[in-house]
C-alpha cells in the first residue's frame, strides 16, 4: 500500500508542531489506551459495556493526600467535566505521585473490564517455554491474578499533575491537518467530505471489521481484513482508530510531505521506511530452541535488506476522516487454534500465565529481540517513552513486536517535562517531578519489564520504593530478585555460549534501574551483556 516515493525524514529534528486542532488541551497521546491499561494493538480479549449508560468515563487526577499505593484508585461519585488547570514553566518538584490519592471518575468500564482474566491459569514454578507461547500447552496450577492488572494505569503527567481526558463520541467535525508556512499563520486544510488518506484515497469501508478487541478513552483497536477488488478478504489486519481531540498538543510533527501530522504516525512511517540489513542470527534467536518448521532459516537471511526493523510493528497505511486517524498494522498474533485456548497476546497475558516468571531461554528470548529494537530506534534519536510488558505483542515460534508509538518523539537536547505512560515503569527522575531525557526513560523501563519477566510481578508500589531503587538490601523488589535468580540459582538457565544463565539476567536488572539515570548503559551495552550475547558478555 505504500505506494508514494520514499521522503527522507530527518531523526534528529528538535522541532515540534503546533497542534493543527483546538486550543493545547492536555490529553493523551495518539495511541489506544486508557487508564486501565488498555493501550495495546491485537490483543484477544474482549470489551462488554456496562449496563449504566448514565456512568462517565475515567478522568484520573492527583491529590496532594498521603497515599501508599497507585494500584487502587479511589472512587468518587462526582461526574463534573474535567478542569484544565494551569502549570508554571519550567516544572516543579512532582510531590510523590505514586503516592498520593487518585480520584477517578465513575466509568461503565471497571479495571476487572478492561483485561479478562487469562483463559488459562497461572503456574507456581517459573515456566513460560518458547512452546508454550504459542498456546500448545498450559501451566500446572492456578494462582489469582489481579493487583498488577489493576496497579497499570497509563495516565499523563504535565508539571506534575496527572490528567485522563474523558471519552466522549466526537459530536463535530474536528480540523483537519494543517501547516505552518515558514513566517506566517498556520493554514487549515479544506474540509473533507469523506475519508481521505495520505497514501491514496482511502475510506474504513474497505476494510471487513471482524471485531472490536480494544477501547479506551483515546480511540479503539479493531481487527479487520482489506476487502479486494474481487470481493475476496486479505489477511488479517489490526486497525486502530485514534481520536483526534484526544492528541495532545506536544505529540505533532511537521512531514516533509503530509504536513502536520500525529508523532506516532510519523515515526512510525518513518520507521517503516528505513532500511536494516539483518545481521547474523543473535545469540537470543528463539529460533536456537525451536527444532521445526516454524523456524525455517530462510526468514531470516544475513545481509538482506529490509524495511523497518523485524521487532517493530511497520506502519502498513494510514487515513483519516473527521474525527479518527486509522492507522493500518499488520496482526501478529498466532491465530487461535481449534480445541485449544486463545494463546497470549502479549507479554503481559504470558506473565499473567506464569506468574512466578518465564524460563531463563524465555526470558533471553524477549529480552534481546526487545534490546535490539531500542537499540535501533535509539540509534535513530527516536525514544519510545512507554516501554511496558503490555506493548510487546507475541508473534509465532518465540518471536515478538514492539508496538504503540503515541508517546514515542524524536530526542530533544532540552528533554521532556510531560509523561503519558505507566507509573509502574516510570523513571525515579520522572516520579520527582525532573526534566528527563527519553533513552534514559525507556531503559528503566526495560529493567522493569526484565524483573517483570523474571519475577512475575512489577518491583516497585509506590513513589518511595521506584526512588529507592535496588540500593536497600531490605527492598521487597530485591528480596523478590535474589530469591529467583541468586544464591544456588544463579547459574540455572545457562546456555552452551555462556548466556541466559539467571545470576547475568539479575545484574542485568541490576543495571538497568539504577537510580541515576546517567549511570544506567545504553542498548548498545545491554546487547553486549552476558545474560544476552554469551560468556564474553558483562555481567
Amino acid at each position: 500500500m505504500l505506494t508514494q516515493e520514499l521522503v527522507e525524514i530527518k531523526f534528529g529534528d528538535d522541532w515540534v508542531a503546533d497542534p493543527p486542532t483546538r486550543p493545547h488541551k492536555l490529553y493523551r497521546a495518539a495511541s489506544v489506551g486508557n487508564s486501565y491499561g488498555v493501550t495495546s494493538i491485537g490483543r484477544g480479549f474482549g470489551w462488554e459495556r456496562g449496563s449504566d449508560d448514565s456512568e462517565s468515563s475515567p478522568m484520573i487526577t492527583t491529590r496532594l493526600d498521603n497515599a501508599t499505593k497507585l494500584s487502587r484508585p479511589t472512587l468518587s461519585p462526582s461526574q463534573s467535566s474535567p478542569k484544565i488547570p494551569s502549570f508554571p514553566n519550567p516544572i516543579h518538584v512532582l510531590r510523590n505521585i505514586l503516592t498520593e490519592n487518585l480520584s477517578v471518575e465513575p466509568s461503565s468500564l471497571t479495571p476487572e473490564h478492561s483485561r479478562p482474566g487469562s483463559p488459562r491459569a497461572g503456574a507456581h514454578t517459573p515456566g513460560g517455554t518458547l512452546r508454550q507461547m504459542s498456546g500448545t500447552s498450559t501451566p500446572s496450577s492456578a494462582r489469582p491474578r489481579s493487583s498488577r492488572r489493576s496497579s497499570q494505569q497509563r495516565v499523563s503527567l504535565v508539571a506534575g499533575r496527572v490528567l485522563i481526558a474523558p471519552i466522549d463520541a466526537p459530536h463535530s467535525p474536528i480540523e483537519l491537518l494543517c501547516e505552518t508556512g515558514p513566517g506566517g499563520p498556520r493554514v487549515k486544510a479544506p474540509p473533507l467530505n469523506h475519508s481521505k488518506s495520505f497514501l491514496g484515497e482511502r475510506k474504513i469501508t474497505e476494510f471487513s471489521i471482524e471485531k472490536e478487541i480494544g477501547r479506551g478513552a483515546y480511540g479503539l483497536v479493531k481487527k479487520a481484513r482489506e476487502i479486494q477488488a474481487d470481493g475476496s478478504l486479505g489477511p488479517p489486519l489490526v486497525i486502530k482508530q485514534v481520536i483526534k481531540s484526544r492528541i495532545l498538543a506536544d505529540c505533532w510533527k511537521r512531514h516533509p510531505v503530509h504536513g502536520t501530522i500525529p508523532i506516532e504516525i510519523h515515526v512510525m512511517s518513518a520507521i517503516s521506511a528505513t532500511d536494516y540489513t539483518l545481521p547474523p542470527r543473535r545469540p537470543w534467536d528463539p529460533a536456537r530452541l525451536i527444532k521445526n518448521a516454524e523456524a525455517d532459516p530462510k526468514l531470516w537471511i544475513e545481509g538482506n535488506v529490509v524495511k523497518g526493523h523485524p521487532n517493530i510493528c511497520p506502519l502498513i497505511d494510514f487515513f483519516e476522516d473527521d474525527h479518527y486517524y486509522y492507522l493500518v498494522l499488520p496482526s501478529t498474533t498466532p491465530e487461535q487454534k481449534i480445541n485449544q485456548p486463545s494463546p497470549p497476546s502479549d507479554l503481559f497475558d504470558l506473565v499473567e500465565n506464569f506468574p512466578h516468571g518465564l524460563e531463563a531461554s524465555a526470558v533471553r528470548s524477549y529480552l534481546g529481540q526487545l534490546a535490539d529494537a531500542l537499540c535501533f530506534l535509539h540509534s535513530k534519536d527516536i525514544v519510545h517513552r512507554d516501554i511496558k510488558d503490555e506493548n510487546v505483542v507475541l508473534g509465532p515460534a518465540g518471536r515478538c513486536v514492539l508496538i504503540d508509538f503515541g508517546s514515542s518523539g524524536l530526542v530533544r537536547g532540552k528533554g521532556w517535562d510531560t509523561f503519558s505512560g505507566t507509573l509502574d515503569y516510570a523513571g525515579p527522575e520522572i516520579l520527582r517531578g525532573e526534566r528527563y531525557f527519553g533513552k534514559e526513560q525507556d531503559v528503566w523501563a526495560f529493567g522493569v519489564v526484565a524483573f517483570v519477566l523474571l519475577v512475575g510481578e512489577c518491583p516497585f508500589t509506590t513513589s518511595e520504593d521506584a526512588q529507592s531503587g535496588l540500593s536497600s538490601p531490605f527492598a521487597s523488589a530485591r528480596i523478590a530478585l535474589d530469591e529467583r535468580c541468586g544464591d544456588d540459582r544463579d547459574g540455572e538457565g545457562e546456555e552452551a555460549d555462556g548466556g541466559g544463565a539467571l545470576g547475568d539476567a539479575a545484574a542485568l536488572v541490576r543495571q538497568c534501574l539504577q537510580v541515576e539515570a546517567s549511570a544506567r548503559p545504553t542498548f548498545e551495552k545491554i546487547l553486549k551483556s552476558r545474560f544476552l550475547c554469551g560468556g564474553e558478555g558483562w555481567a
